[in-house]
């Protein structure tokens, strides 16, 4: 069954591509990315249990259905109107981004750094991996209080500094502040983050190719085991092959361990932040953790797919459903950003690495308040700017 739907994908890839001429486009991305995943699953070594549940069934309402919102969303969806083509963000604005992210980002790198290394000086690097999986429940992150906003800031900004700044300086920095970021955090997921998403805006400007794309792949990979490396640090070393357990592990606890109609409260997965905000009003039972159970598949993971809180919450329909709304919200943006729409081109942006990291786990509804500061972020800048085009 995964075979036929891995054949379904690489057709769905091909139409795409056929249709958008664009690697980029919603519906290229998706289908692309998870033929990848299931090759992977395929030919690199790893102990993995055998696929035989509902996950390929599921995958396959999910590529059709998003498949086809969001190629009739882009259709139907009307070209980026004159001014939101000619309307440029206000530049005080941005200069105020760039310092709180200057300021906010070494603050919090530092907290993390100064706890890891009061607690555990001599597995610093283990240490700060236990603090960004939640592998300990006796290990937390440090309270950040309104910094942890200023995260999300730093990340938008990577956008802005790259289309409307002239200066290298600028650009470097804020680079620099968001991998920096990602490096104290050991995350691979803010790694994909910045380079998915910084890429695709140098590719839309013609800076650079298809073969740079593939460098950038390449020097994942590369900085992708680094990482690993020093995360294992203290630990035995992963005996799968680290791009399986990476790429397709997430497959595997899906099939084995999701289950439909599984979450205890009604959308609690999928609708976590309604949960998150009447809980201390007394209004609601406490939300659904955003860090998941580890299981064996057999080797550990905590990731279960992007489809894993709408089968949770609402089985197969719930796959079907948000698949379709999920390219809605794709197909939208993408038409209105290739047209020109500037404000649109920045979400386009952010959100692109959302669907190339489908194979890992969802990141727009169980993570809605961090989505709401991107969408937030992103529009003050336009919402207060002019039609004058100006570039420092």
């Amino acid at each position: 069954m995964l075979i036929a739907v891995l054949v379904f994908a690489l057709v769905l890839t091909c139409i795409g591509l056929y249709i958008s001429r664009d690697i980029f486009s919603p519906y290229v991305a998706v289908s692309g990315v998870w033929s990848i995943a299931i090759l992977i699953y395929y030919f690199l070594p790893n102990t993995f249990y055998p696929i035989c549940n509902d996950f390929p069934f599921a995958l396959a309402i999910w590529l059709t259905g998003f498949f086809v919102g969001s190629m009739l969303c882009e259709y139907y969806t009307a070209p980026a109107s004159k001014e939101s083509v000619e309307r440029e963000p206000n530049r005080m604005i941005l200069y105020a981004y760039v310092v709180l992210t200057c300021v906010s980002v070494p603050v919090v790198c530092g907290t993390i750094i100064f706890q890891a290394l009061t607690e555990d000086p001599e597995n610093i690097f283990r240490y700060m991996r236990i603090l960004n999986t939640g592998m300990d429940e006796n290990i937390e992150m440090p309270k950040l209080g309104i910094l942890i906003y200023f995260m999300s800031l730093a990340f938008v900004m990577m956008f802005f500094s790259l289309l409307y700044f002239k200066s290298k300086w600028i650009k470097f920095i804020v680079i620099f502040m968001n991998v920096l970021l990602a490096v104290v955090t050991m995350a691979k997921t803010t790694f994909l983050s910045i380079m998915f998403s910084s890429m695709y805006l140098c590719f839309v400007q013609k800076v650079i190719k298809i073969r740079h794309l593939v460098y950038g792949m390449l020097a994942f990979v590369g900085l992708s085991f680094i990482i690993q490396s020093l995360r294992a640090v203290g630990e035995e070393l992963e005996t799968t092959n680290f791009l399986a357990l990476y790429l397709s592990s997430s497959m595997v606890a899906f099939d084995y361990f999701a289950e439909p109609f599984g979450s205890h409260l009604p959308g609690m997965r999928t609708f976590r932040i309604i949960y998150a905000i009447g809980y201390p009003l007394g209004l609601t039972d406490p939300p659904s953790e955003t860090i998941l159970e580890f299981v064996s598949v057999p080797d550990n993971t905590n990731t279960y797919t992007n489809m894993y809180p709408f089968y949770e919450d609402f089985g197969l329909w719930g796959v079907l459903i948000f698949s379709v709304v999920y390219g809605f919200f794709y197909g939208y943006l993408y038409k209105k950003s290739r047209t020109g729409g500037k404000m649109q081109l920045i979400l386009y942006a952010i959100f692109l690495t959302f669907v190339l990291m489908e194979f890992i786990g969802e990141f727009i509804f169980t993570n809605m308040s961090a989505t709401i500061q991107y969408i937030f972020f992103a529009m003050v800048p336009f919402l207060f700017g002019s039609k004058k085009k100006e570039q420092a």
